[in-house]
């Protein structure tokens, strides 16, 4: 099973963010189909702030062209996730927006935002720099979204904009299956602003993968614990994410939690790792922790992430729960029928019926 398949897409990501509903899974990122899909493509992530798209807020203007100020309250409660150019500005009074409304707008754009939470009301960004970013943003090709981003990083190289473009380069990566550069351009993504949710969640899910553990003990033990630490941190930004207007407190309760699923199977991955770290056979107090993150990832994610049911099953396994290994193994397939995950799920469960029925029987009572 690839890192792929488990990891979360910055388009999964951005909807659970976005959207009041489900899936994302992506969660951010982009766009209400990854509410829809399991984990073969479980999809994660975009600023905390949770901001309206250009398409987003045109249609706003249109259905609200006699109440402006509904448009102003819902842009200054989600912001939005571009930059405004002379182009932007024709389409948005294009759909009813005023030239008053537009100034006012434009102090919730993404490099805004960065310019307030440094405290410092940086630099207004440059109609090249925006047009860049937006342009960065729509791309959908990953070997285009990666060279666009070095050359985004490279001509402006101060940008507030870059913890941003480094996320979407992250992602880029994950979808050509190149791990090493998700941490990579995740963790340049959160050295510039440690609370980028999308580089929480994407770094988290990929350093404790297999794949980055073929390394030393001590570097092995050095990427857990760094995986750790950002799947709780990205705990701390999913309750600190903002309600939306007109959401209600279920649909508010359960986008967080689909969003904070993936950090819990982050979780439950580090533990495991650790588990089979032990030189006398699996620590059970790992397994343990591990079981419970599982479950937790599990039971916030709608629908469950066929990987973590996977994963639960390899905890199962090693805790000597063959009952349940089962049944967790026999879920994965169902929920990702079709995939490498329900082919492997499969061989799981034939090798446990097999190791079952090679046990001795319990002595009959007397």
């Amino acid at each position: 099973m690839s890192w792929k398949e488990k990891a979360v897409s910055l388009g999964t990501v951005l909807i659970l963010l976005l959207s009041g509903c489900v899936l994302l899974n992506g969660r951010v990122a982009r766009a209400a189909q990854g509410a829809q899909q399991t984990a073969k493509a479980a999809k994660p992530a975009a600023p905390v702030e949770a901001p309206l798209t250009e398409q987003e807020l045109i249609k706003l203007l249109k259905h609200n062209k006699r109440h402006l100020e509904k448009v102003a309250a819902e842009v200054q409660t989600r912001g939005v996730d571009f930059e405004f150019t002379p182009d932007i500005e024709k389409k948005l009074t294009k759909a009813g927006a005023v030239e008053k409304l537009i100034t006012y707008m434009k102090q919730f754009t993404p490099s805004a935002r960065a310019a307030r939470k440094e405290n410092a009301g940086g630099p207004q960004v440059s109609a090249e720099e925006a047009t860049a970013y937006n342009k960065l943003k729509a791309e959908k090709d990953p070997d285009t979204i990666v060279k666009d981003a070095e050359d985004f990083a490279q001509q402006f190289p101060k940008s507030s904009l870059l913890t941003y473009v480094y996320a979407i380069e992250a992602t880029a990566f994950q979808q050509k299956n190149d791990a090493a550069n998700v941490v990579k351009y995740g963790e340049k993504s959160l050295e510039l602003d440690p609370k980028n949710l999308v580089s929480l969640l994407l770094v988290s899910q990929v350093l404790p993968q297999p794949q980055m553990l073929n390394v030393g003990d001590a570097e092995k033990e050095k990427r857990l614990s760094a995986a750790a630490d950002y799947a709780q941190k990205a705990l701390k930004e999913i309750d600190q994410l903002p309600k939306q207007s007109n959401e209600s407190d279920a649909a508010y309760s359960k986008r967080r939690d689909q969003i904070a699923s993936g950090a819990y199977a982050s979780l439950g991955m580090v533990h495991l790792e650790r588990s089979r770290m032990a030189l006398e056979g699996p620590d059970m107090g790992e397994l343990t922790k591990a079981e419970q993150n599982y479950k937790d990832a599990i039971a916030k994610s709608d629908p469950p992430n066929p990987a973590d049911y996977y994963r639960l099953g390899e905890v199962y396994a090693s805790e000597n729960k063959l009952d349940d290994a089962i049944g967790a193994f026999s879920k994965a397939g169902q929920l990702a029928h079709g995939t490498m995950i329900e082919q492997l799920a499969d061989q799981q469960v034939q090798t446990l019926k097999k190791a079952k029925m090679s046990q001795p029987k319990a002595a009959a009572k007397p």
